[in-house]
């Protein structure tokens, strides 16, 4: 079963726990025209037209439409979707032309339970999060529908893009914290929770990654630095011998033969006295411009 389907599951069985309430129905009933209705009008009302993904989705539209006393006058099926055809009568024409602005003002953040879920079981899909990828689509048929959903949403801290594919213009929500926040705002708290454990294992992932790159990355500068070390002091050892330098200058290059692969830090502790990882690092340079100095004469 892919991620969109558990959450479209999660949302209509929540949803059809609620169609007896008529205020629920309506939202459900308005925001689904919304966003797939095609409206015709007709002698005392509208016949409306909602092309919806699956029998699930249909019976929870013929649910709300039964507790609204919208007849259902067609019922026709494709190989995906099913097309419903409802009469709205003139005196129901605010689920046609619903004031959502004004109803959220009145109920608050609690109203965008029915909006949200109702989105997404019309138009919604959602990639895998497992795959590290979090994408949040929407693709509304209903003109008007884009700029309907992307002010809602923006309304309330979520910022959508848009995308145009096969002449269509899609909403997309990328960030990981905005779908977070949407399931959260929609009811599909299941699918919420198993989304956080998705993004949480695939962050955790990231950041060991992470770490054993700038680890690898680290060990490959620390051996290309000792191998120019033990090269140098093999030009001098050559040339002059290593007597030849600075007491201080002969300790270091001595101990990096004797120990060699450890670090700047771990030869800085065996001089004596102790001397600091930049005293250290001072010393092979001077050991490297001696190197190249008589790489010079030679």
């Amino acid at each position: 079963m892919t991620f969109s389907l558990q959450i479209r599951k999660e949302l209509a069985e929540h949803h059809r726990s609620y169609l007896d309430d008529s205020e629920w129905s309506l939202v459900t009933f308005a925001s689904f025209t919304a966003t797939l209705g095609k409206i015709v009008e007709r002698e005392e009302g509208w016949d409306v037209t909602l092309r919806v993904t699956g029998d699930m989705t249909a019976t929870l539209m013929e649910s709300a439409a039964y507790t609204l006393g919208f007849p259902l006058v067609e019922k026709s099926w494709g190989r995906r979707d099913v097309t419903l055809l409802f009469h709205v009568p003139y005196p129901s024409r605010a689920a046609l032309f619903f004031d959502f602005d004004g109803w959220l003002d009145e109920v608050g953040e609690r109203g965008l339970e029915p909006v949200f879920s109702a989105f997404f079981l019309a138009c919604g899909v959602m990639s895998d999060p497992s795959t590290g990828r979090y994408r949040l689509a929407f693709s509304p048929s209903a003109g008007g529908a884009i700029r309907l959903m992307t002010r809602l949403f923006s309304n309330h801290d979520l910022t959508p893009g848009t995308a145009r594919h096969q002449g269509r213009v899609h909403l997309l929500i990328t960030s990981g914290e905005e779908v977070a926040r949407f399931l959260l705002l929609c009811g599909a708290h299941h699918a919420l929770l198993v989304f956080e454990e998705k993004r949480s294992e695939r962050e955790l992932l990231g950041q060991v990654n992470r770490l054993v790159n700038f680890d690898d990355a680290n060990a490959g500068r620390r051996a290309e630095s000792i191998a120019w070390q033990l090269q140098a002091i093999a030009v001098i050892e050559r040339f002059r011998g290593l007597d030849w330098l600075p007491p201080q200058i002969a300790e270091a290059a001595k101990a990096s033969l004797k120990y060699p692969g450890v670090s700047l830090e771990e030869l800085g502790g065996a001089m004596v006295p102790p001397v600091s990882r930049s005293g250290m690092s001072h010393r092979f340079s001077r050991i490297r411009a001696m190197a190249r100095s008589l790489s010079g004469e030679d």
